[in-house]
Parts: structure tokens; C-alpha cells; sequence
């Protein structure tokens, strides 16, 4: 039996299961959340290309479109998942998207921000959020 992802829009990441956050990406979410999902990052359009590997002029023809492709929109939602437990472990928006950018030595100096325009560096800094989270971070 199919599993309904709710209607609402990409702020209920959280609650998402894997099944629901894989039925949502199918079903396509609107370009506009390419925006709301960059403000969310506090990431300029660029950036937000970046993180879609896409070039800018493709990221803006996004934003107009009606429905986003699968692999797009799973991209969005595993990034508004992000931001939003990031923003919960800081317990504030500034913080997060300042540490997003912080070289980190567990990183080999690069920025958690650079690894997010892979699913791999995805889970990787989700990771080393919770490490954060539970007080294991080194």
C-alpha cells in the first residue's frame, strides 16, 4: 500500500518519512521552493545553483516552473531537512548558516556548505550534526 505524503509544503521536511520524503520528490514540488529552500540556507542564487549542480540561468528557469523534477525536488527536501535540523541543534537560524560556512577540521578545512551538492556530503554533515546535537563533536 502507497504511503500519502501530506500536502503541505517543504517546511514539514521533519516529519517526513523516507517513503513519504521518496513519494513527495516523485509527486514534484513547485519551483518556488527552490527560493524558500535557499532562504532557509541563507545561500545567494549562485550557491543555490551549486548545491542543485545546476548553472544560475537553469536554477532561475526553475523557480518559474510549475513542477520541479524528481531528482530536484528530492535535492530540496533532503536540504530543507537539513536546514531545519540545523536550526534546531543551533536553536537559531544565524548561528547554523554561520557554522555552514565555517572551515572544519573535521572536514579537512572545507565548509560543510561545500559538501551539500552531493546526497553523500548531505548525510555527512547531518551526521556531524547530531554529533553536535548528543555532545560528541571533537
Amino acid at each position: 500500500m502507497a504511503t500519502q505524503a501530506p500536502a503541505a509544503g517543504i517546511y514539514t521536511t521533519g516529519s517526513l518519512t523516507p517513503l513519504q520524503l521518496i513519494d513527495r520528490s516523485r509527486q514534484g514540488l513547485s519551483g518556488v521552493e527552490t527560493s524558500r529552500v535557499a532562504g532557509l540556507l541563507s545561500v545567494t542564487d549562485k550557491e543555490m545553483a551549486r548545491l542543485l549542480n545546476q548553472s544560475v540561468a537553469t536554477f532561475h528557469r526553475q523557480v518559474k516552473l510549475q513542477q520541479l523534477d524528481a531528482a530536484t525536488s528530492e535535492r530540496l527536501l533532503l536540504l530543507a531537512r537539513l536546514a531545519t535540523y540545523g536550526t534546531t541543534v543551533f536553536q537559531d537560524k544565524g548561528k547554523f548558516t554561520r557554522w555552514l560556512r565555517r572551515p572544519l577540521r573535521l572536514l579537512n578545512d572545507r565548509p560543510p556548505l561545500d559538501l551539500l551538492d552531493s546526497s553523500t556530503g548531505v548525510q555527512l554533515v547531518e551526521d556531524i550534526l547530531g554529533r553536535i546535537e548528543y555532545g560528541v563533536f571533537s
